[in-house]
């Protein structure tokens, strides 16, 4: 358990710059050592008996006191940050006090997919935060307002005990004997929490600790946030600490590890010493990091903190924090160094999106050009601003309408024909989904004894319902500077932006069938159409020369073959063209992306077989990748297609996943093509770029004997997970992904 390999690609080859201390504490965590303390909270929010016509904003903010005074505290002696989330409630993603949600988005449903302002949170502290709402209130008489005020200020509260039990905790500690040989640890971690996060910092370990306290408290009450751009909120205090002499960059990487570490705490461990069942992954918590990229005053952030941070990823290879780097023409050639060193690695843990494309897409959307600057995701990778939008997504796999027109009763007269009914069949996909949307405008928020209050009125996000509402927010609420402004929660539209993405997925799927029957059906005529759809019917039964003459003799998309990549151009364009037709619904704003999120699990079962010699039910294109088993050129074949899209399509994000095989490690000089190929990236305006190092054969053994590989990590979609706490159907959809053998 103690020489637990942290990274089985490279063994005990990794570079060694932590103390050994750290090395074996996130051992300990990343087998799984302190799943134990995962447990039921043990209070019910009904133990506080609460009136009836309690407001649901106060309802939730004495929630938050309960679970601060309930909640266990777990503390290890040796933790350079104090706080942890134990309550087996928040890591099944629902509120600790609260009874478990009927349904998703009840009463008792927390909060993802966004990514509040930490940065806002750590500055100001629970003090400047309190005085800011205590001054809203006294300017603002709106009932309504007051409630969500006063939930608010229940929630600082609540952080201050939980703090305080902390306190209390760490002195017990120092004055017990058993823990003599951690004191000075113990007394530094006192000392911090009598400061923070009650006050502004002043040190980076004041800012780092207060940072972990926001965000473990979120955590703790059930809610997965985004952490938001790392570097920018810390790098300002490291600096200064360096220049003081206060600290060194040895000490300030332990802290940050440490942060790392702690953040695995829901970690599975080993399968055989955990219940839990497999499942898409353990670190799926939406806990995204952003590094690097402009500030709002278009500054460029590249400080100690951004290399840091890429140091312990290389060393303790924990994935539960995706890191996403901004890059733009300004980022340096020792940041691209480190990433491609990083990514080289395995795991996948490091990916990067393309700034300038971004800011311009959201600049597009009409999103003011400072505000823009500050964008980050959702905790996984669609595009958002931090503390100022509410979001979710919609998706749906396009590769459905067009196998409905290709196997319609009456099969398409030509190519035109065919590819002008799949675009009328995706627009009733996609008036389907608008018509969710606008409905949601109406009754996602309000519900009282089974009627809805139309919300179509909104005008400004601090409007209230008149009927009771049923669900609300102030524990997330408090961190999003947005929603203290107006008066209103998260859960009741109360930040500045609301999105609602169309996300489509099988894109590249249609193009690889419809490719295919231009040449071969139309240009070729090897086979008409309708003995095509026969076939295709029969899953390529007693065709198996034909389905290899489908599957072998054209270069499908990721070829850098430019006739299939103008066509799925065309594809995305047209079909980004259907679904952006209304970028604003009522005050709800419409972004178009792609993505699949592993759905091609799900997908598979209505799959049929497809006309570029895939089976049915095969696992086929995740996002806007190629197909598995259709890319058979280097990576940079798989790249130049990507680029030759037009990303101002899709402003809620588009990727491209890449896998290498992990002999190209031993390649020479495979850092510095990585570093170019990353730089390509961003001079062809690409988007967003995921790149995984993968040995296939380690993978199989790994399903084998998942034990052995407790953190073999690898690259799912907007998060990594560890194999291991994989499900078969999931390790299988990895290991069926292409792994590339050259750059």
């Amino acid at each position: 358990m103690e020489n637990v390999v942290l990274n089985p690609m490279i063994g005990k080859n990794a570079m060694t710059r932590l103390s050994q201390e750290t090395r074996l504490l996130a051992g300990r965590y990343l087998t799984g050592k302190y799943l134990h303390r995962i447990k039921d909270a043990g209070f019910r929010l009904a133990d506080l008996n609460l009136p009836k016509d309690c407001p649901p904003e106060i309802r939730h903010g004495k929630n938050a006191i309960l679970t601060a005074g309930k909640s266990s505290l777990d503390i290890l002696p040796e933790e350079r940050l104090a706080g942890s989330a134990s309550n087996i409630q928040a890591l099944s993603h629902y509120i600790p006090g609260y009874p478990p949600p009927d349904k998703w988005g009840g009463p008792g449903s927390s909060i993802s997919h966004t990514t509040v302002d930490f940065g806002d949170a750590v500055r100001k502290g629970l003090r400047g935060l309190e005085a800011e709402i205590r001054n809203r209130m006294a300017g603002d008489r709106d009932p309504h307002h007051q409630d969500f005020f006063n939930g608010l200020l229940d929630v600082i509260e609540a952080m201050r005990i939980w703090i305080k039990r902390y306190r209390d905790a760490y002195q017990r500690m120092l004055r017990s004997s058993d823990y003599s040989k951690y004191h000075a640890n113990l007394r530094d971690v006192l000392t911090r929490l009598k400061k923070v996060p009650e006050n502004p910092p002043e040190t980076f370990a004041e800012a780092i600790q207060a940072f972990w306290s926001f965000f473990e408290f979120q955590r703790l009450c059930g809610n997965w946030t985004g952490l938001g751009r790392f570097d920018e909120i810390l790098g300002p205090y490291l600096s200064n600490d360096l220049k003081k002499g206060l600290i060194t960059l040895d000490e300030a990487r332990e802290l940050i590890a440490h942060f790392w570490i702690k953040g695995t705490e829901w970690c599975y461990g080993l399968r055989k010493d955990t219940s839990r069942s497999p499942g898409s992954g353990d670190a799926q918590n939406y806990q995204n990091i952003i590094l690097s990229g402009i500030d709002r005053d278009g500054n460029q952030i590249e400080n100690e903190v951004t290399f840091l941070v890429l140091d312990v990823v290389e060393e303790l290879h924990i994935s539960d924090y995706p890191i996403t780097v901004r890059l733009n023409s300004g980022t340096s050639e020792k940041l691209l160094r480190r990433i491609a060193e990083v990514q080289l690695l395995g795991g996948g843990i490091v990916s990067v999106y393309n700034e300038n494309q971004i800011l311009c897409n959201l600049k597009n959307m009409g999103i003011p050009e400072a505000d823009a600057r500050t964008f980050t995701n959702d905790g996984c990778w669609e595009i958002i601003l931090p503390g100022q939008t509410n979001f979710s997504y919609m998706q749906q796999d396009f590769l459905i309408p067009f196998q409905e027109v290709l196997f319609a009763e009456k099969t398409p007269a030509s190519y035109d024909e065919l590819y002008r009914n799949f675009l009328d069949r995706g627009r009733v996909l996609v008036d389907a989904i608008r018509k969710q949307i606008e409905s949601s405008c109406t009754t996602l928020k309000y519900m009282a004894s089974g009627l809805y209050k139309s919300y179509y009125g909104k005008k400004d996000p601090g409007d209230y319902p008149q009927e009771p509402v049923e669900r609300t927010d102030v524990v997330l609420s408090l961190l999003e500077p947005s929603c203290r402004e107006s008066g209103c929660s998260y859960v009741l539209h109360g930040t500045r932006w609301v999105f609602r993405a169309i996300h489509m997925a099988g894109l590249p799927d249609v193009a690889n069938s419809l490719y295919a029957i231009r040449k071969l059906v139309f240009e070729q005529k090897l086979v008409s159409l309708a003995e095509l759809v026969r076939i295709l019917k029969d899953d390529w039964k007693d065709a198996e020369a034909l389905r290899l003459r489908f599957a072998n003799s054209l270069k499908y998309y990721g070829n850098d073959n430019p006739e299939v990549d103008e066509l799925l151009r065309q594809i995305l364009h047209d079909c980004s063209a259907i679904a952006g037709e209304k970028p604003r619904i009522n005050y709800i704003m419409v972004p178009v992306g792609v993505s699949t999120f592993g759905r091609e699990i799900a997908f598979a079962e209505k799959r049929l077989a497809t006309a570029f010699g895939k089976h049915a039910h095969e696992y086929l294109a995740p996002n806007l990748s190629p197909t598995p088993g259709t890319d058979k050129s280097p990576i940079t074949a798989a790249l130049n297609s990507y680029c030759r899209m037009d990303f101002s399509d899709t402003p809620n994000g588009c990727p491209l996943d890449l896998r290498l095989s992990a002999g190209i490690r031993k390649t020479a000089g495979a850092a510095e093509c990585l570093v170019r190929l990353l730089r390509v990236f961003v001079e062809k305006n690409g988007l967003y770029l995921q790149i995984d190092t993968v040995d296939p054969d380690m993978l199989r053994e790994a399903k084998k004997d998942p034990d052995r590989f407790p953190n073999l990590v690898v690259r799912i979609s907007g998060w990594s997970a560890r194999f291991a706490s994989l499900s078969e159907e999931w390790q299988d959809m990895i290991i069926n992904r292409t792994a590339l053998e050259a750059l």
